[in-house]
């Protein structure tokens, strides 16, 4: 339950208890703001601004419940739940993750489940001033907080265990609304209900600011990168022309798909396209048979750094090996839509490759997809 609380008399602890659980609310909410804040005048990231006017309408909502505007309080906290939905949304289209209608379609049984549930709180309570005052207020609250954590799983592999510790804390916080808005009108549930609440407010505050102050939430909006001398589109090397090359590239944050990990230039982000399950030994690893992830991974690495008004680098240094796994028409068509991806975002796609490692009638195939 958030700080929307039913009118009505309490013992002296009681309301102790609740002044005390408002004020490190408060206090969490308002840092969280202005930190939130700072962070966007860094990097204009958007989500990072939506998010602090999120916490702003959190701190309104516990105000306005502690003077007694109830009914100001509920629409307070159906903002602060909309506005981190918002947040939610736009981080995920800060990095190129599209929401599909599998993600969204849980809202079809929405407003269903929305208008049983709040004649479930009628029969329980009979009392219709807290459901227009506090319980409908809860309850769209949970739907939207919740949802925004489930959305924020689809970032798992960029953001790992502090996107992890995020979403959890969303989800938690979310349903941690039932009991509030079932029970939040009777007096016994007011220590467990505000008590939890100030607990998940200030932990899904402080996963949020480990985010948010990761270094992979922090550069974008403010990387800085050489010149790179190439033309965009895509680059046919074989080894000893990239030998050569791979020396001028050391200092460029390219995206690399690569079999040999030693020497692998520090500013470089790759992937050990690999079928051993090598998580532990190497961060980021890849399957040669998941052309999709991997696809996925170079669209919104190419999108990131047009977005930035950079010049992007894809390096696939494995094509023989992902042939051995994959058809050929299924490397022709994953080559065509990457050549796509370059061209469009103004980036360069190098292929290193032994021609002599190809049928010929292929490899003229695939020169005439890539160039």
């Amino acid at each position: 339950m958030d700080s929307v609380i039913p009118s009505g008399g309490s013992d002296l602890n009681l309301e102790a208890l609740i002044i005390a659980d408002g004020i490190v609310v408060m206090i969490a909410d308002i840092t969280a703001a202005f930190i939130l804040f700072y962070i966007y005048r860094m990097n204009k990231r958007k989500s990072a601004l939506l998010y602090s006017i999120a916490w702003m309408f959190d701190f309104l909502t516990v105000l306005s419940s502690a003077v007694g505007y109830m009914m100001v309080s509920a629409i307070f906290l159906t903002i602060f739940s909309s506005m981190v939905l918002y947040g939610s949304i736009k981080f995920l289209e800060e990095e190129s993750i599209r929401v599909s209608y599998r993600d969204v379609s849980f809202f079809i049984y929405a407003p269903v489940a929305l208008i049983l549930y709040v004649f479930l709180i009628y029969i329980l309570t009979k009392n219709a001033e807290w459901i227009i005052t506090g319980a409908l207020a809860l309850t769209i609250a949970t739907i939207t907080v919740t949802f925004s954590g489930m959305l924020l799983r689809k970032m798992k592999e960029i953001y790992q265990n502090a996107i992890r510790y995020f979403y959890i804390s969303m989800i938690l916080f979310g349903l941690h609304m039932i009991p509030g808005s079932l029970f939040g009108f009777y007096q016994w549930y007011l220590p467990v209900g505000f008590t939890l609440s100030a607990i998940l407010i200030v932990f899904m505050i402080l996963a949020m600011m480990k985010l948010v102050s990761s270094e992979t939430f922090m550069k974008q909006g403010r990387i800085k990168i050489p010149e790179i001398n190439l033309k965009p589109g895509v680059m046919l090397l074989n080894s000893s022309e990239y030998q050569k090359l791979k020396e001028s590239l050391k200092d460029i944050p390219a995206l690399a798909f690569i079999r040999d990990v030693i020497n692998v230039p520090e500013k470089w982000k790759y992937y050990f396209v690999t079928t051993v399950p090598f998580q532990v030994r190497f961060k980021n690893t890849v399957s040669p048979t998941d052309l999709g992830r991997m696809t996925e991974l170079i669209y919104r690495y190419f999108e990131e750094f047009s977005k930035s008004g950079y010049h992007g680098l894809v390096i696939i240094d494995c094509l023989e090996y992902l042939a051995v796994y994959n058809s050929t028409e299924s490397i022709l068509k994953f080559l065509s839509k990457l050549r796509d991806f370059a061209v469009v975002n103004n980036g360069t796609l190098i292929l290193v490759i032994e021609e002599e490692s190809l049928d010929k009638r292929i490899f003229a195939q695939l020169r005439k997809i890539v160039e």
